[in-house]
């Protein structure tokens, strides 16, 4: 199982798991179960603390990526913790905007691709290299409103 962690933290061995369910998830740590609360109401998200003998370890999550950061470093990816940056507002405004105007032009359909580009804008605004976030967002809403009309306008033309 790629989401259980065995670590040693100040010379002591410790189990570290997480596990989803239908609408909650938990961490669990040397068998006893803690719920995880998510940060986003449109992807997983949360970096979740876990204090073990005096040593703070976090449990965290962006979408399917979960990892486990002990001493500062990843155990899966090897790469250094970098604590999650708060979630703009005006991404969740223009997520919004995408998922119920995509609803309005072109139902369903319209709604997964607004949903799919608010998952990406949003995981893309919390990682720590979030350089440029403001034209990959541009550019994300762009290709989603393109796509929208494309099939509004497919639509149209034939019923027509």
């Amino acid at each position: 199982m790629r989401n259980k962690w065995n670590v040693t933290v100040n010379g002591i061995n410790h189990e570290i798991s997480f596990k989803t369910g239908v609408f909650k998830a938990k961490a669990v740590v040397d068998g006893v179960s803690t719920p995880v609360k998510n940060n986003s109401m449109f992807i997983r998200l949360f970096d979740f603390p876990i204090n073990l003998d005096g040593t703070t370890v976090h449990l965290t999550a962006i979408g399917n990526k979960i990892d486990l950061a002990v001493d500062g470093v990843y155990v899966n990816s090897k790469k250094p913790y970098v604590p999650f940056e708060s979630i703009p507002k005006w991404a969740y405004l223009l997520s919004a905007i995408l998922i119920v105007g995509g609803w309005a032009s072109c139902g369903l359909i319209g709604m997964l691709l607004g949903l799919l580009s608010s998952t990406l804008i949003i995981s893309r605004s919390v990682t720590p290299q979030r350089k440029n976030l403001i034209p990959f967002t541009i550019g994300v809403t762009a290709v989603c409103i393109i796509l929208d009309l494309l099939i509004t306008f497919g639509v149209i033309l034939m019923t027509v």
